[in-house]
């Protein structure tokens, strides 16, 4: 695998910080609150490593709802948005203050519906930003919405499905003043790695240029 040095590694950060940032300011226009942002974190991690990154960022969560978006472009992988807890059910709430006194039936699907939202807004403004900056653009696949218990065999199963090495994008958001914190992970395989250190360089020539 080509090497993920220091310098690719900042760029990388700064770009989705970039992209990160347009997509909470979208969220925050749609659930009209204020939005704090984290530093993105850039890593190469086995696959069969995932979990356990993610159980380790949930900080002690059990229950986690995840939306998960494919994309496909010059460059190709999955973008995760994941939240902890009861965090879909705030978000119902803050989308329709009436929706909290909804049967708990119906708050199932509500649930569903908002987490599917969101994710529509954070990923898509995220990486739609970032394939901006690399001079490219994206297709994404439907969303999906998976509420399991972060050990389950299910989960476990969909998070290790392609073995091998992957670049993992990790950064984090906290809704201010409500119990909503979030964590997106943009998980590219290593096949299309060489091309996307490529594109970095160039677009750091680009900047410095």
């Amino acid at each position: 695998m080509t090497d993920l040095s220091e310098e690719r590694r900042d760029t990388l950060q700064e770009m989705i910080n970039i992209g990160f940032g347009r997509s909470m300011s979208s969220l925050a226009d749609l659930l009209g609150v204020r939005i704090e942002l984290s530093v993105p974190d850039v890593l190469v991690i086995r696959t069969e490593e995932i979990l356990d990154y993610l159980i380790k960022v949930m900080e002690g969560a059990e229950e986690v709802s995840l939306v998960q978006q494919g994309f496909r472009g010059e460059f190709f992988g999955e973008a995760v948005l994941a939240l902890p807890g009861l965090a879909g059910r705030e978000l119902v709430v803050m989308l329709d203050e009436d929706a909290g006194f909804q049967p708990a039936l119906e708050m199932g699907q509500l649930e569903m519906e908002a987490l599917l939202e969101v994710g529509n807004v954070v990923i898509g403004a995220c990486l739609g930003q970032f394939a901006d900056l690399l001079q490219t653009s994206l297709s994404f696949s439907p969303p999906s919405v998976l509420m399991e218990n972060i050990h389950s065999a299910y989960l476990q199963e969909v998070l290790r499905a392609r073995p091998g090495d992957a670049l993992l994008i990790h950064t984090k958001f906290r809704v201010d003043q409500r119990a909503v914190m979030g964590y997106l992970l943009i998980l590219l395989p290593e096949d299309c790695l060489h091309w996307l250190y490529r594109e970095v360089d160039i677009f750091l020539e680009r900047m410095l240029g």
